[in-house]
């Protein structure tokens, strides 16, 4: 491990500045990335470049600038970027990387244009629902939504206006969990850096990518290891094989890295299979990963493996009749139980230093290397701020005052527990158990005593529709965000303008060019769920769960089951 602390070290050695053409370049690049993906996902059908916290779709250009920068070094070296200008664009787009397409905004034109174009006698949508709706942050009148179902007539200019209100809440709103995320970030930076030091895997490897730039050297250090070369080429001679099988389908094809579901083993009637999948990113970026995390990953698998095809066998279940939970929603509810233990486990190792925190808020202390980038007063009253904004918008989506407190809260720990333990393992594929924690709230607490304006709220929110669904935007980012430029000492400031202007860019970027490519291609014509299946399922489970005469109530079984998680 004393390699890998190395190589954490000269973040913060190197002397490195937030430039003005740096953050122009990396907000170019969060709108660019995410306009690109829309496409690919709408218009061509791939849904492949937003699939975990790190996609794909952000490390495309990135990759992208370095090769521009290993060219400007041989041709003209006076405007080749630094290392630290090439970090810059890394975190910027990593902000808004999983924003775009399946990642959320593609959900976000579907779910919420569809009320008004597809609501029939049949689906009772406005028996049911449009009377609680919040139209206030939806589109709608025919005027709006017909032309971007069906294209626009010859002619006919693009009604972006009746989308800008809804632009408007959408953005706020948010901006405010993001801003919520990075106060949180704050909070904790300098405990996890330098108490609980972690890795910080996904910082470690863009600065190896990016490290010589700055030392005269036209080809960084990593790109002239032999092993670095080896591991490469290995990997990259499996793709480009594969990709010839395109032109030539006679050559047989490598399926080494193929999806998971073709890697499936059966295990015994009633349980879940064992899915071996070879991901070489997983593998090469969890390499920092503390073995002990590593080896628990693996074989509390198994015990779940286990655990739950036992109780599918025996037909075990837990819960009042009629009400009761089975293996897949034990387990759900253990693992989210789990993963607040993990939340509350972090908070009380921190204490010490959180008390510290309120003690130099209180004082208005300003501590030099505190944050790196706004200080802990401000930071505490940014959490709370956007919290109560958040928490106003879900009342005003529907919610009691009680239940936006709940839902809140588990989507904070959610964020908060996959934010961290991205951190600690270089993991991308960490998720949030039970997404944004709405079916944990109604599986404990029963439905009975939810109002139909609670059921369409919390069906609205824990949509994909809302802040994008298990891929989460910018939170898993900002911890590596702040860590990666924690030693400047110039341009504090940009550390957190940069967060604002990376995901205003990306996210609008994105929402308006869903919006034309509604308009222009008919959103009936387009890709992927969020305008395939899921804007119609969204409506008709808020449907199903208000008529339905079978409503749950609060179990304490079930609640036993959670906290024994």
């Amino acid at each position: 491990m004393a390699q890998t602390e190395t190589h954490a070290e000269p973040l913060s050695e190197q002397k490195r500045h937030i430039t003005l053409r740096a953050v122009v370049l990396g907000t170019v690049t969060a709108a660019g990335l995410n306009i690109y993906s829309d496409y690919a996902g709408m218009i061509l059908g791939s849904a492949s470049l937003v699939k975990s916290q790190l996609p794909i779709a952000m490390l495309m250009p990135f990759v992208g600038w370095i090769c521009i920068n290993l060219i400007l070094k041989l041709v003209w070296p006076r405007i080749a970027l630094s290392s630290a200008e090439l970090l810059v664009i890394y975190s910027m787009s990593w902000i808004v990387g999983t924003v775009s397409a399946s990642g959320w905004t593609a959900y976000w034109g579907g779910v919420l244009s569809s009320p008004t174009f597809f609501v029939s006698p049949e689906n009772r949508w406005e028996e049911v629902l449009f009377d609680v709706l919040p139209w206030w942050m939806m589109p709608h009148g025919e005027g709006i939504i017909r032309p971007f179902y069906e294209g626009l007539s010859e002619g006919a200019s693009m009604p972006l206006f009746g989308w800008l209100p809804t632009l408007y809440w959408w953005f706020s709103i948010s901006l405010a969990l993001v801003l919520a995320g990075f106060c949180i970030s704050i909070l904790f930076q300098k405990q996890w850096e330098e108490s609980e030091r972690l890795t910080f895997p996904l910082v470690v490897f863009p600065v190896a990518l990016t490290e010589g730039f700055d030392e005269g050297h036209r080809v960084p250090k990593i790109f002239r290891d032999p092993f670095f070369l080896a591991g490469f080429g290995i990997v990259f001679c499996v793709y480009v094989w594969n990709m010839m099988g395109y032109f030539a389908p006679n050559l047989p094809r490598i399926g080494l890295f193929d999806d998971y579901l073709t890697k499936e083993i059966p295990f015994a009637r009633s349980f879940p299979p064992i899915y071996l999948r070879v991901l070489p990113p997983v593998i090469g970026l969890m390499y920092l990963c503390n073995l002990d995390i590593l080896f628990s990953i693996w074989v509390l698998r198994l015990v779940a493996i286990l655990q739950e095809g036992l109780m599918a066998r025996v037909g075990f279940a837990v819960g009042y009749a009629g009400q009761q939970a089975e293996s897949g929603e034990i387990m759900l509810l253990s693992s989210h139980g789990a993963m607040v233990f993990l939340a509350v486990y972090s908070v009380w190792v921190a204490r010490s230093h959180l008390i510290r925190v309120c003690h130099i808020a209180w004082q208005g202390i300003r501590v030099p290397d505190d944050d790196g980038a706004i200080s802990y007063r401000l930071a505490l009253i940014g959490l709370v701020s956007t919290t109560v904004y958040v928490l106003g918008c879900f009342v005003g989506m529907g919610l009691s005052w009680s239940l936006a407190v709940m839902q809140l809260g588990l989507m904070y720990v959610g964020y908060f527990v996959v934010a961290k333990y991205t951190a600690v393992t270089g993991c991308s594929y960490l998720f949030p158990v039970g997404t944004k924690g709405g079916g944990i709230i109604q599986s404990l607490g029963g439905t009975a005593t939810l109002s139909r304006a609670n059921m369409v709220g919390m069906g609205l929110i824990n949509s994909s529709a809302f802040f994008g669904n298990t891929r989460i935007p910018a939170w898993p980012a900002l911890p590596h965000h702040l860590r990666l430029f924690s030693g400047l000492l110039v341009r504090r400031r940009w550390v957190f303008w940069t967060v604002v202007l990376a995901f205003a860019a990306g996210f609008l970027g994105s929402c308006l060019f869903i919006i034309h490519l509604g308009y222009h291609y008919a959103g009936q014509n387009l890709g992927l769920t969020g305008f395939r299946s899921a804007n119609i399922s969204t409506y008709d489970k808020m449907v199903s769960a208000i008529v339905n005469a079978d409503k749950t109530v609060f179990d304490p079984a079930k609640g036993v089951v959670w906290l024994l998680g």
